[in-house]
């Protein structure tokens, strides 16, 4: 009995040690890299697309240490950046107040956001109608300033069903349905969406950001994927998604860019489920930093081939250091 213990003992003493040998892995922490790797590194995109919130902002206000200074350095090395951002709950205005403050010089032009992405589609699609979101007031604001007429909302508080009913059907002639975040999404507003989209086969219906999950104070909140989906499962209808982790944005990037070839660019985001999957279905090489959504935990997990990044860093201010 002894020597059966014993035994089994030695067998659980080897499996923890095969479970302790690391794989070698897929992706590859940028400062493990030799000096040669990290040239070949940086020789090998011309276009960077950088994610805002977790890895140039700590916060929706406070800048994460030394990510200036890296987006400067890139430049430095003749690096284009375009920072796309699912946020568009923040005016664009402030978010160049932003940058601006921090010290770097950001134009409009370089700041790729939904609501902006959808306006643009829009206009090419030469688009003339109204309009139903379930967005923020800063991204229907914009619409509005971009010459699209959007829904007047009534905003009450439904206590039976003739409530219910006046705020799900409308005779307003939608032809387009928009969903982005919202805050104040209720239950009734995507009944309504969901009534346009079935009482108008014609009606566009089109997503802006479509994260499962966003950040709020450092904690997982449900992102407005999940509603982008229930919309779709009821209408039986596709959205076009025209934010991350949408590849229909890839087209609008590497036109923006006139990029030829998706190897050469790099997208650098701190979220694995909308960062690096978006990259990946671009075609893009992804840098992954750690300084938002995504832990060192998360990378140790076994990770699907969209979600794994070709490249890791703590920070983006780790580039700063990169040759030194």
């Amino acid at each position: 009995m002894e020597q059966q213990v014993n035994s089994e003992k030695s067998d659980t003493e080897v499996h923890s040690i095969l479970n302790d040998l690391q794989l070698p892995k897929k992706f590859k922490y940028l400062n493990e890299l030799t000096f040669k790797e990290k040239r070949d590194f940086l020789d090998s995109f011309d276009v960077i697309f950088c994610d805002c919130d977790g890895v140039i902002w700590e916060s929706l206000h406070d800048v994460l240490p030394g990510a200036p200074e890296a987006i400067d350095y890139l430049k430095q090395q003749g690096k284009q950046v375009i920072f796309v951002t699912n946020n568009s709950i923040i005016p664009i205005e402030v978010q160049l107040r932003k940058f601006q403050k921090c010290g770097l010089d950001v134009k409009k032009c370089d700041i790729v956001h939904p609501a902006q992405t959808i306006c643009d589609h829009l206009k090419s699609i030469q688009f003339d109608g109204l309009i139903f979101c379930l967005t923020s007031t800063a991204f229907k604001t914009l619409l509005s300033d971009e010459g699209f007429n959007v829904v007047d909302e009534c905003v009450t508080f439904i206590e039976n069903l003739d409530d219910l009913r006046a705020a799900i059907y409308s005779d307003d002639p939608v032809k387009a349905v928009i969903i982005d975040v919202d805050f104040n999404l209720s239950a009734s507003k995507l009944m309504r969406a969901h009534w346009h989209l079935k009482k108008n086969p014609e009606c566009l219906f089109i997503g802006g950001a479509a994260d499962t999950l966003i950040t709020l104070d450092g904690k997982d909140v449900i992102g407005p994927g999940p509603y982008i989906s229930v919309v779709e499962n009821t209408s039986r209808r596709q959205a076009l998604i025209l934010g991350k982790p949408g590849v229909a944005l890839r087209d609008a990037l590497m036109q923006k860019q006139h990029l030829k070839d998706p190897q050469r660019g790099l997208f650098i985001g701190d979220s694995l489920v909308t960062d690096v999957r978006f990259g990946k279905m671009c075609g893009f090489q992804t840098l992954l930093v750690l300084s938002g959504s995504s832990t060192r935990a998360d990378l140790q997990s076994k990770l699907p081939e969209m979600e794994t990044p070709d490249y890791v860093v703590d920070c983006l201010a780790d580039l700063n250091g990169l040759f030194t």
